[in-house]
């Protein structure tokens, strides 16, 4: 069991413990060694989706800028790179039912597919070695400078 003292002066940063567990003066936060930390937060539809483009677009071997004109050639309103960075970031950007039917059919798939995580690339886990392109999902490795 590990007890921990809760009073502010546990800001020093170490545990405040006589030889009981308690001298009086603080209060102490009881936890077993079995209790686990909380679990993590499962990921947001919009997370699933924006992975699942930077994974798309990343295997069609397309810049953001790339990808940002394809959507242009699709709604008629292209996307800059940083725009589409953002789209791709977890928590970037809420998918409007509208752009996720533009996304599903830029990658030629279907709304619903967007809506699963997509599985990593089983021969290269999406990340190819620096300069090579998979064979199997068709990502492409950026080259080292």
């Amino acid at each position: 069991m590990t007890e921990q003292c809760r009073t502010a002066e546990s800001a020093h940063g170490r545990q405040c413990l006589d030889d009981e567990g308690h001298d009086g003066e603080h209060d102490y936060d009881r936890t077993t060694a079995t209790e686990s930390a909380p679990a993590a937060e499962p990921p947001t539809l919009a997370a699933i989706i924006s992975a699942n483009v930077r994974v798309l677009r990343r295997r069609r071997r397309w810049t953001q800028a790339e990808a940002g004109q394809h959507w242009g050639e699709i709604t008629g309103r292209p996307m800059n790179a940083a725009t589409w960075s953002v789209a791709e970031r977890a928590g970037g950007r809420a998918w409007a039912a509208d752009d996720l039917a533009v996304a599903a059919q830029l990658f030629s798939l279907s709304p619903a597919d967007l809506l699963t995580p997509i599985g990593a690339c089983e021969q290269c886990g999406d990340q190819p070695p620096s300069g090579f392109i998979c064979s199997t999902c068709g990502t492409e490795a950026p080259r080292k400078a």
